[in-house]
């Protein structure tokens, strides 16, 4: 009788710790897909004070992308899967440049700028002054990243950029990017203020302050 006492607990008790761990695998899901707040840092930078020239440590070529260039990188290598190519084509067709890092005639990094305006969502933009210009999403190979690519593309799109009249670059930072906002802290950006999301099941709500956007408008 006492074996199947002690049976039985430990029946109960592995249930018990299945419950639990199961209720956690739940919540942990609901948590990462339902509920969220995110916080991103906005930075400025004069674009005067980055045009210092550093060479990469690879030998680059660097231009403008096309459409034909967007459709041709894949998910797995450059997280362009069918809705983000759809997406970035349209901000082609608007406006937007995406300057294409090449090694080897091979495509190894990307960043984009959009002039005149700055976006909080990619559906969601507010308009910057006429001499500020936003770069967002930038994307290097792992094997290629600690070369200076990043570096090399910033001075193209700094050169194109001052030709065009622009005083200043706007970026956005995570907050969660230690060694990002290591590098913008210790550079000569100031920081303007935060972006943050909260994501509540269905509900999506992006918050900057009035005081922050006005500062980027005037």
């Amino acid at each position: 009788m006492e074996n199947l006492a002690k049976m039985g607990f430990e029946i109960k008790k592995n249930l018990e710790d299945g419950f639990f761990s199961f209720l956690l695998r739940v919540i942990g899901y609901i948590k990462k897909n339902y509920l969220g707040i995110w916080r991103a840092i906005i930075f400025e930078s004069e674009i005067d004070n980055k045009c210092q020239k550093k060479n990469s440590d690879l030998k680059l070529n660097l231009r403008l992308a096309t459409k034909k260039d967007i459709d041709s990188m894949d998910k797995e290598n450059f997280k362009f899967n069918e809705k983000a190519k759809k997406y970035f084509i349209d901000r082609l067709e608007k406006g937007d440049r995406c300057i294409l890092s090449l090694n080897n005639n091979k495509i190894i990094g990307y960043l984009w700028a959009m002039k005149d305006s700055m976006e909080i969502t990619p559906f969601r933009h507010f308009t910057l002054s006429k001499n500020r210009a936003y770069l967002y999403n930038a994307f290097v190979l792992k094997e290629f990243r600690r070369k200076r690519v990043i570096t090399a593309m910033h001075e193209y799109i700094y050169e194109i950029l001052k030709k065009e009249g622009k005083r200043f670059i706007v970026l956005v930072i995570d907050a969660d990017n230690k060694s990002s906002l290591k590098t913008r802290n210790s550079a000569r950006d100031k920081k303007i203020g935060h972006i943050i999301h909260f994501r509540f099941f269905g509900l999506k709500y992006d918050h900057i302050k009035k005081k922050n956007l006005l500062y980027l408008q005037n």
